[in-house]
């Protein structure tokens, strides 16, 4: 992984009224190996802390925090997502 990729957020699409499940395997895609191992999808949060806005907190086991997944564009041919690891 390069120093950029570290610093900033990953970003990735799905099409249009993507399902709960698709935008999981997107994110496992995004995070290290290691975190994905770690990532337990029943531990992490699907949220929408406004209208038209989602956000999922990517949680291990032990409810410690991985990443948190945004939503920040809708289009009609997709929606972009950008992931933010804890530090």
């Amino acid at each position: 992984m390069d120093k950029n990729k570290e610093n900033g957020p990953s970003k990735f699409a799905v099409p249009p009224f993507a399902s709960d499940d698709e935008i999981w395997i997107k994110i496992l895609e995004v995070l290290t190996p290691s975190e994905q191992l770690e990532a337990s999808r029943s531990k992490s949060e699907f949220n929408d802390p406004y209208v038209g806005g989602k956000e999922i907190i990517v949680k291990r086991s032990d409810y410690s925090d991985i990443a948190v997944a945004l939503l920040s564009e809708v289009s009609d041919v997709g929606d972009e997502w950008a992931i933010y690891r804890e530090l």
